[in-house]
């Protein structure tokens, strides 16, 4: 197994085929032709040759060899599979008879092959490839990765190594490649909420969350059997001799704000998983209330603060999935008197906490008494020791259970 770059230096060059050792052969060579010592001005010619074609060889290993990758997405869900894609060109009539090729990557997105740790970074390891080109062929080859890990990561440098047929010289050349990929959150799916959250239209608190408005209808369509009575549109009923019921619109006037109270989630024995699922809730909720046509907007104490205002739009749900991605758990002002300040009046909030958190009871009070509806996520270690008052989080739970209200 080859070595990483870390691990193994280049290769020294031989003394014999350095600029003083070749420097000597010639000598010989010179002096042995002039006493006509044939065999020695043969041997001396031989080494002179091989040394100069080997360094002249691996002076022009990397001239104009090209070495480009993409993934096929730069944007996934934690869980999600995706193909690294490399080419390696030579376009030229000298051929590399060996090449090793060290991929930088991390260690989250845990990709196929032989590789070895990084002793500088402990997160990311070294993929390796060995193989030979020759003159004018490009090659290509696929490597899987699979996100484990939510994030942002940069792929980084490649390091292609080469020499001389002989093994006489190695060169080595760096590609630094800035491509990013964003890993989201894992989105859970969610058919339904089993939080109260708040329609302020129409003042009512459900467990399942009404989403939609009663006053406004969008279209009917033939009755079901577990539609409400209520909703039968009777007009179009008696017109088309069989029951029809109203299709509503979205409640547009349901503003949600998530939440996420980071202090708390920098220790535990969980407190990774804990905050993975917590960010995974929160993007969870994210997608269902933006497919349901409800604004949503996401803040954070994090240094520095993350707010971003509320949005129905798909790239308002991407900025907010990104923000998540990129999210660390770096504490920053406490959550009130900011978080009071920086929510829009009226609005449900869902608040994302751990049970670390010091003063969270008294927090939930100020965010109430500023007229604000407040939900709980409760991150906990402790199963079956959730207030009433919260939604627990536990690890290993069934978070479309824990959020549909079924578990």
């Amino acid at each position: 197994m080859m070595d990483s770059p870390e691990a193994r230096a280049l290769a020294a060059e031989p003394w014999l085929f350095g600029r003083q050792g070749l420097g000597l052969l010639a000598l010989v060579m010179a002096i042995a032709a002039t006493f006509l010592a044939t065999d020695i001005t043969y041997l001396a010619g031989a080494l002179l040759l091989v040394g100069l074609a080997a360094r002249a060889w691996a002076a022009l290993a990397f001239a104009r060899v090209t070495y480009t990758r993409r993934t096929s997405r730069t944007r996934a869900f934690c869980g999600d599979e995706l193909a690294l894609e490399s080419t390696l060109a030579n376009p030229r009539p000298l051929p590399l008879p060996w090449l090793e090729v060290w991929e930088h990557l991390p260690v989250a997105l845990a990709p196929a092959g032989a590789s070895e740790r990084s002793f500088a970074e402990p997160s990311r390891l070294w993929l390796s490839r060995g193989l030979a080109i020759w003159p004018y062929q490009r090659l290509r080859w696929s490597r899987k990765l699979v996100c484990s890990h939510r994030g942002a990561y940069h792929l980084g440098q490649v390091r292609l190594r080469t020499g001389d047929p002989f093994g006489f010289f190695e060169r080595e050349r760096q590609v630094q490649d800035t491509l990013e990929l964003l890993v989201y959150p894992r989105v859970v799916p969610l058919h339904q909420l089993g939080l109260p959250l708040r329609h302020p239209a129409l003042d009512v608190g459900s467990p399942n969350s009404p989403l939609t408005d009663p006053t406004r209808t969008a279209t009917v369509r033939d009755y079901r059997p577990d539609d409400p009575l209520r909703l039968i549109h009777w007009p179009t009923t008696a017109r088309r001799g069989s029951l029809q019921v109203r299709v509503l619109e979205p409640a547009t006037s349901l503003h949600v704000s998530l939440l996420l109270d980071v202090r708390g989630f920098s220790f535990g024995v969980y407190h990774d998983e804990l905050l993975e699922l917590t960010l995974s809730a929160l993007a969870s909720l994210a997608v269902f209330l933006q497919g349901e046509g409800a604004p949503i907007a996401m803040l954070a104490n994090t240094n520095p603060p993350l707010v971003i205002p509320p949005g129905a739009s798909v790239p308002h749900l991407q900025s907010v999935l990104e923000a998540l991605a990129r999210l660390k758990p770096q504490a920053g002002p406490p959550l009130v008197p900011w978080a009071v300040q920086e929510l829009p009046r009226g609005n449900t909030v869902v608040l994302a906490a751990s049970d670390n958190t010091v003063a969270l009871e008294r927090s939930i009070a100020r965010l109430q008494d500023a007229d604000l509806t407040v939900v709980v996520l409760l991150a906990t270690a402790k199963a079956g020791s959730t207030p009433r008052w919260a939604v627990p989080i536990t690890p290993g739970c069934d978070l479309s259970a824990r959020l549909e209200g079924r578990g």
